[in-house]
């Protein structure tokens, strides 16, 4: 008897460790790039340089293959050897670059031989780019005809990009992301026609009609919201129109909407880079750097934002030397030079929100792969806070990330089963 009481006891605090949630906190972790080794044959003399290949702390976009992110270590000292413990990266030697690339928009993949011309801003193309580490837009020279170029001074982080169906009813409010809502005021069926108005913080930005019927262009099919410049804010299509029962609803696709913007400019600070101009240098002509395709290849006169060090760099052994938005570079201790590229991230935990909303699901899901050696890189689509990133945006407005966080129990309900039977046993005897 007193042997099941004692085993009863055990199976009463573990069950109650199970119960007891876990408090979530800030996930911290750090990316590390490959070794630096001046010792390895393989080690080439004279410039070196970490791209998304060998650091996955850079951007790189699976599809099709494009990556725009690199750090550039002009050997100026040692131009026929290679980079030695204790020698300075002079002011100005240490690169960061970041290439602007063209890619197809979610709603210009659906139709190859579509337009996508609306209101005078083609949405056929746009820029990409990583900006020490998060991906955003860039706005091209001009929004009528982004192929002809892109000037990186004013990019945006990307809120929402889906090409997954939405269904909204007439009178029903959709939730965008960033403090912006769609409303549907009122669904035509007989017209094939949607009455929609955009708003922001609650008021109300833009309105506009757009058109279901199939014989109709894109052009027609899509509700555009641009901004004074032309750049396209927001922007999503009508694909059908149907009545209910109860009420009418239209049926949405290729949603796309962007954050403030934020603006480079030339001797902007960030960490211990200056903002040198938006060209690439002649020391980096045909650099192939990460990725698949001719567009990774930097040629003199490129557009590109480009970063020189404000100051010099001493490359002692055993030192940490932070850089900017969480990127540091670190030393080993030894006779010979190996060093790493480093960057600390961090992921915002909403403690609370599993309490305010326990049936709803998240649609952000971060998946974080620690794999060192894994070549392989998901393509940046979600925004993780970073540590000590400085870019400021124009207009304060963006909202902190967070992840739900909910505490599972596997094996709870058979657990507490087979301590009600201990129970109804102990109780028989």
């Amino acid at each position: 008897m007193k042997k099941i009481v004692k085993i009863m006891l055990v199976l009463s605090v573990l069950m109650t460790m199970l119960i007891v949630p876990v408090s979530a906190e800030d996930v911290t972790y750090t990316i590390r790039s490959i070794v630096y080794d001046n010792t390895e044959s393989s080690t080439e003399a004279g410039d070196f340089y970490w791209d998304a290949n060998t650091f996955s702390g850079f951007l790189y976009m699976i599809k099709p293959g494009l990556s725009s992110e690199l750090l550039y270590l002009h050997n100026s000292v040692n131009a026929s050897n290679t980079i030695q413990l204790g020698d300075t990266i002079e002011e100005g030697d240490l690169y960061y670059i970041s290439k602007p690339q063209k890619k197809k928009t979610k709603i210009a993949g659906s139709d190859d031989s579509g337009t996508f011309m609306v209101d005078d801003v083609d949405l056929e193309f746009y820029y990409l780019m990583g900006f020490f580490g998060p991906k955003y837009v860039v706005m091209p020279e001009d929004p009528s005809a982004p192929s002809q170029g892109c000037k990186p001074d004013k990019i945006a982080k990307i809120l929402l990009e889906s090409d997954d169906k939405k269904n909204v009813a007439s009178g029903e409010v959709w939730e965008l992301a960033g403090c912006w809502t769609l409303v549907v005021d009122q669904v035509d069926v007989e017209g094939e026609k949607v009455w929609v108005h955009l708003n922001y913080k609650g008021e109300e930005i833009d309105s506009g009609v757009i058109s279901s019927s199939a014989d109709l262009t894109n052009m027609e099919k899509t509700y555009l919201y641009k901004d004074s410049d032309d750049y396209p804010v927001f922007y999503c299509t009508v694909e059908s129109v149907f009545s209910g029962t109860d009420t009418n609803f239209a049926v949405f696709k290729y949603a796309y909407l962007r954050g403030d913007l934020t603006t480079i400019e030339n001797g902007d600070t960030y960490g211990i880079f200056d903002v040198e101009g938006f060209e690439v240098p002649a020391l980096m002509n045909d650099t192939n750097y990460a990725g698949s395709n001719d567009q990774t290849v930097l040629n003199t006169g490129d557009d590109a934002v480009v970063l020189s060090s404000n100051k010099a760099v001493t490359l002692n052994p055993d030192e940490q030397i932070d850089l900017h938005g969480g990127l540091y570079l670190k030393t080993e201790s030894g006779n010979c030079l190996k060093m790493t590229l480093w960057k600390t991230c961090t992921i915002k935990v909403d403690n609370t929100a599993e309490e305010e909303n326990p049936t709803e699901e998240n649609d952000d899901i971060v998946v974080v792969d620690l794999a060192e050696d894994s070549t392989e890189k998901e393509e940046n689509t979600v925004s993780s806070t970073q540590d000590e990133t400085e870019v400021q945006t124009d207009e304060e407005t963006e909202e902190e990330f967070t992840v739900e966080s909910s505490v599972s129990a596997p094996g709870f309900e058979l657990l507490l089963g087979f301590v009600g039977l201990m129970g109804a046993s102990v109780i028989r005897k």
